[in-house]
């Protein structure tokens, strides 16, 4: 939105009086975009388009998921024994989660018990070198200390890959259904451009599979060599906040792309 304000006469007056035309662009706090109904129309039937098509092929998706995986565990060298079928949710089951050994504290290695302790004290230093950076640190390194209190009380505690799959894919598979109604809203009902807008919401939504999987797979591999130790730190920056991140990831590059265009890239920025 650009509002002009003319000074002056129209033209060149008889004093020397000249016209002057100046943009001024509105703080981004009172900026609006005009939503027309077929852009609503198209963000709507877009959304329950994609999420209808990825319910009645979950079985499909969640195939090529671990496809993907299957590949990127050997790729790692983690050992992988099988892939067992876990149970989703009635109507989008059933699903492969994958066989790998996550052992019991015990059996942890010295190494992986001191890549614990070398973790809480460079997160120490990076929170004293980093003001901006002392409440994450605060709470990652509340995390690893629990994770170790828990673990050196209860040396027995187990959980399977199965199960630990099993959690991850229904969590993923309530994300891949209500992801393409939120990346409507944020990169189909703003951007002036409707085909890229519809482009953003398809790339967002495969994006989000196979971002899924190289994540299941990293989570796994920590858990098979260094047990439960890591298991509250791998749920909390590999879980479904990785999701939101990404997402704010790819909306920041769009409108970057849209403001550039729009207002230009250097104005875009000074804005």
């Amino acid at each position: 939105m650009v509002v002009r304000i003319k000074t002056g006469s129209a033209g060149t007056s008889s004093t020397g009086r000249r016209t002057v035309r100046r943009s001024i662009y509105p703080h981004r706090s009172v900026r609006s975009l005009p939503v027309t109904a077929v852009r609503l129309g198209v963000a709507i039937g877009l959304s329950l388009l994609i999420s209808c098509l990825t319910a009645y092929y979950a079985i499909e998706i969640m195939n090529f998921h671990a496809g993907i995986a299957s590949y990127l565990f050997r790729f790692a060298g983690i050992a992988v024994s099988g892939w067992e079928q876990v149970a989703i949710f009635p109507g989008l089951q059933p699903a492969l989660a994958p066989v790998t050994n996550i052992p019991m504290f015990d059996a942890v290695p010295d190494g992986a018990r001191l890549v614990l302790i070398l973790s809480i004290v460079l997160l120490l230093l990076i929170s004293r070198r980093y003001l901006l950076t002392r409440s994450l640190s605060s709470f990652l390194i509340f995390l690893l200390i629990v994770s170790a209190v828990v673990n050196s009380l209860k040396p027995g505690l187990h959980f399977d890959s199965q199960t630990f799959g099993q959690v991850w894919l229904r969590g993923e598979m309530l994300v891949w259904l209500l992801l393409p109604w939120v990346a409507s809203l944020l990169f189909l009902m703003p951007q002036p451009n409707m085909a890229e807008g519809i482009g953003w919401v398809l790339l967002i939504q495969v994006y989000g599979v196979l971002f899924s999987a190289l994540r299941m797979v990293f989570s796994l591999g920590v858990l098979h060599y260094t047990g439960l130790l890591f298991m509250p730190l791998v749920w909390f920056g590999m879980g479904t906040l990785s999701d939101l991140v990404f997402l704010l990831c790819f909306y920041s590059f769009s409108v970057c792309r849209t403001s550039s265009r729009v207002w230009g890239l250097r104005t875009s920025w000074q804005s």
